[in-house]
This record gives C-alpha cells, structure tokens and sequence, in this order.
C-alpha cells in the first residue's frame, strides 16, 4: 500500500470531520458511575447532548415515557439489574433507536 500525502491525509480527516453530526442525544446507561462520567464528558466533547442513567430498567422508563426525544443510546453489557444486551432486545422490539452496547474492562 502507498504512503498517503501529507496533503492527501489533511482533505480525508476534514472530510471525515465535516460527517460528524454535532448536537446528537444521546442516552448513555452505564451502573459504574466513573465510566458514566467519562462517557458524558466524552460526549460532550463531541458536541453531543448525553442524558446519563445509572441502569437499564431507568433508561427503559424515560425512553418509554417519551418525554425527551434521543438519536443513540449507548449501553454497557454489564450491568446489575439488567444487561446490555436485553435493554438492546427491548429497544428494538420497542422503537426504533439506535443502539451501541460497550464492554468495559473489569479491574
């Protein structure tokens, strides 16, 4: 594989740059509050607006009450009351949303 020009590489990050959307909302449920905040911080860096809830069955409950409107949630796998994997099983069945189910390193 050739080398990518400086010039050639600087057009493709802008390029990729401009198909960001910036102003998502995004619903982030995570049980370990550290990893919680990362995300929201990360999120915000993004320019995204993150709603953050500790367990599924609370993202469940705001998402089926329809009060507020979200583009994506992103959920971690291990979680106590209910795991990633089931939330993602319910918001399929249920609406149609995005979902990214994330495993977390276990220290």
């Amino acid at each position: 594989m050739a080398a990518m020009g400086g010039d050639q590489r600087h057009m493709m990050e802008g390029a990729a740059e401009d198909k960001i959307p910036e102003g998502l909302r995004v619903l982030a449920v995570d049980d370990d509050c550290i990893c919680l905040k990362v995300l929201e911080n990360l999120l915000r860096g993004c320019k995204y607006h993150p709603t953050t809830v500790p367990d599924a069955k609370t993202a469940l409950k705001i998402l089926r009450a329809g009060k507020e409107v979200f583009d994506l949630v992103i959920t971690d796998v291990r979680m106590q009351d209910m795991d990633g994997f089931k939330l993602l099983e319910r918001i399929r069945l249920e609406m149609d949303l995005p979902v990214i189910s994330t495993l977390t390193a276990q220290f």
